[in-house]
């Protein structure tokens, strides 16, 4: 790791955590960080893309650690947060990392393996990674936490049950910090996207509706987070409709939600994917 950074001081977020800096949303996050000169702290498990997203911030003049890790590794992970913190303390955490699971095509449910890897890496791992940033904030005095919740976690879809799930209790936790640290310096925010153009929407089969870039998605966050937003939802229209799905009669709210069915084709660490590979292996 980099321990002799510094960044300009015109900005007023030092340095920035971004976990799951390797996908979409999060090197777009890590990109528009560095085009304000914030040093950035960037964790993902692909190490490879992790070091392309270094080099466009070196780029744009930002300077970059990268912590590659599988954020479910909790101890490990709490061992390099408290690393990071005690080699410069971190003024602000996105906390972006995620998988998505959900019913896959021509399946009635999830995989109970799928199901639980989604919870683990989703809810229980940013959790963890929350509260040991939060000690850390807490002794400074100062610090922001920003959780990437979902629009699915306003209101749950049929097709994603452990996603929606975890994006709910992610939000809840966080709603829950920002009740007890009211009044302190800690600040909490909460950003419920809507679809983001990346390679987990890619396996979504079904409609997307307001469906926009990573880049636009990370503008949407940051300049909601410099204008002092702590809850910042999008699009607008999903998000309100999700909020008035919960004052509907639950026949009436599954009758708009038939509109929004999709299938995901599930991903390389899928546990159906791999029994399907190992079948084929066996043919």
């Amino acid at each position: 790791m980099t321990t002799a950074c510094t960044a300009p001081g015109n900005n007023p977020e030092k340095h920035c955590l971004i976990s799951g800096a390797s996908g979409a949303l999060g090197s777009a996050l890590a990109r528009r960080c560095a085009d304000s000169g914030t040093l950035l702290s960037l964790w993902g498990r692909d190490r490879e893309r992790l070091e392309k997203v270094r080099g466009d911030c070196a780029s744009r003049n930002s300077l970059a650690d990268i912590i590659a890790c599988d954020i479910r590794d909790h101890e490990r992970c709490r061992a390099l947060l408290r690393e990071t913190f005690a080699s410069r303390p971190v003024d602000m955490a996105i906390l972006n990392a995620g998988v998505s699971s959900g019913i896959p095509p021509g399946g009635m449910l999830e995989s109970a393996e799928d199901a639980c890897r989604t919870i683990e890496t989703d809810c229980a791992a940013t959790i963890n990674m929350a509260a040991t940033l939060l000690e850390c904030m807490q002794a400074r005095g100062t610090g922001h936490i920003v959780f990437i919740s979902s629009i699915a976690g306003l209101y749950p879809l049929p097709c994603s049950p452990a996603y929606s799930a975890a994006k709910a209790a992610l939000a809840y936790y966080a709603k829950s910090l920002r009740l007890g640290l009211r009044g302190t310096p800690i600040r909490i925010s909460i950003v419920y996207p809507g679809y983001i153009a990346s390679p987990m929407s890619d396996r979504l089969a079904g409609p997307q509706p307001f469906r926009i870039t990573a880049d636009e998605a990370a503008e949407r966050i940051l300049d909601g987070l410099s204008a002092g937003k702590n809850c910042i939802a999008f699009p607008l229209l999903l998000a309100l409709g999700a909020r008035i799905l919960h004052f509907m009669p639950m026949p009436l709210a599954s009758f708009f939600l038939k509109g929004f069915r999709f299938t995901v084709t599930p991903d390389d660490a899928s546990s159906q994917n791999q029994q399907a590979a190992n079948e084929g292996e066996g043919r």
